[in-house]
């Protein structure tokens, strides 16, 4: 028995400095977390360039933990001590549905995500850090930043298409034109070891020197200057301001259009892509009858209806464009809506979607 238990000891001795050595490994159902130097050429099945995350995040100790979340999915959290932290969501866009909804980086609603640009199909936004930050809308109390990109595969791959998605959490500040850039490094760079790795021979953007700052809700402008993507809208009585982006090749686009007091009466969008695809599985989960749907390439809102919509063919698949009618005032709230008001639905969301369709290289959208 002494000689068992000398055994016994001598092994659990030689696994704790195993450990040690080379770091721990901690498995909780699909959850693995490691501790270690080398932990970042296997975090996220091995798609992070250790070198591009090093130069964001920092030297400090870093802590790794991976997760699998369904097919197609995989996703990790890097933390380096001292420094920064970035969590990475990498989907094969082919298993977009209800189980990952919802799986794409859309931007804040107060504060619409902005297009990445330089060749990228992508959205670089944040949401306002609300917790006791003195004013809520400065873009330096920022905390977690987004970068989502999209990349279409050839038809070489076995994958339709891949989206990357990072979060990073900096000691920086997004006001700095200067450090803004290296919000996204992360992103371009696993979106280039994905595309190599998953065999998606996907078209990469180049490499990012500028950007622009996340909107805020009160970032507004007269309607008729608009020349982002609520250019081209027909202004008309309680319609006079607008909220936009520019548009650049972003998968996501809004338009928000607002009365003299910047009280919210229109809000558009366009999807793109998978994003169109995870906006229509979306719809599909609600009860109600007039919602946009594959099955019905436009649709003008009646009297009692809650949104307009059309579609567009795309190289990327059907694109789709949304109006929503806000209620904030009281009277707002009214039905029936007058005929007046439903014609002027009509042309602003033709108007939205044509411009937008255009950009995109996507046919004449459907009329509404």
């Amino acid at each position: 028995m002494a000689v068992r238990r000398i055994v016994l000891r001598s092994v659990v001795a030689l696994v704790a400095a195993a450990v040690v050595v080379a770091g721990y490994l901690q498995v909780h159902g699909d959850f693995q977390r490691w501790s270690d130097e080398s932990a970042l050429d296997g975090a996220c099945d091995g798609l992070l360039d250790r070198n591009a995350v090093r130069g964001v995040l920092g030297p400090g100790a870093v802590e790794v933990e991976n997760e699998r979340s369904g097919a197609g999915l995989v996703g990790c959290e890097v933390h380096v001590y001292g420094g920064g932290i970035a969590e990475i969501r990498v989907l094969d866009t082919a298993h977009v549905g209800p189980s990952l909804l919802p799986s794409l980086y859309a931007g804040s609603p107060t504060a619409p995500a902005v297009p990445v640009g330089h060749g990228w199909t992508g959205l670089f936004g944040a949401a306002p850090d609300r917790f006791g930050a003195a004013d809520p809308f400065r873009a330096d109390e920022y905390k977690k930043v987004t970068t989502s990109l999209v990349l279409e595969c050839t038809g070489e791959s076995s994958a339709k298409g891949l989206s990357v998605t990072v979060e990073t959490t900096l000691d920086k500040a997004l006001d700095n034109p200067a450090e803004r850039p290296q919000f996204t490094r992360i992103a371009t760079s696993t979106a280039a070891e994905a595309s190599k790795a998953r065999h998606c021979g996907a078209k990469l953007g180049k490499p990012i020197g500028s950007l622009g700052l996340p909107v805020n809700q009160d970032e507004y402008e007269p309607l008729r200057t608009a020349d982002g993507t609520c250019s081209g809208i027909p202004a008309a009585r309680g319609v006079t301001i607008a909220t936009e982006t520019a548009r650049a090749g972003a998968p996501h686009e809004t338009c928000r259009l607002a009365d003299a007091d910047n009280s919210t009466r229109y809000e558009l969008e366009a999807d793109y892509g998978p994003y169109a695809q995870e906006r229509f599985l979306g719809y599909e989960e609600e009860s109600y009858d007039d919602v946009p749907n594959t099955e019905t390439p436009a649709h003008h809102r009646d009297p009692d209806g809650r949104v307009s919509w059309t579609t567009a063919k795309c190289r990327s698949g059907q694109a789709l464009f949304t109006l929503h009618p806000s209620f904030e005032r009281a009277e707002e709230r009214k039905y029936p809506r007058g005929k007046a008001d439903l014609a002027y639905e009509r042309a602003v969301l033709k108007a939205f979607a044509e411009r937008s369709a255009k950009a995109h290289g996507c046919s004449a959208p459907v009329t509404p």
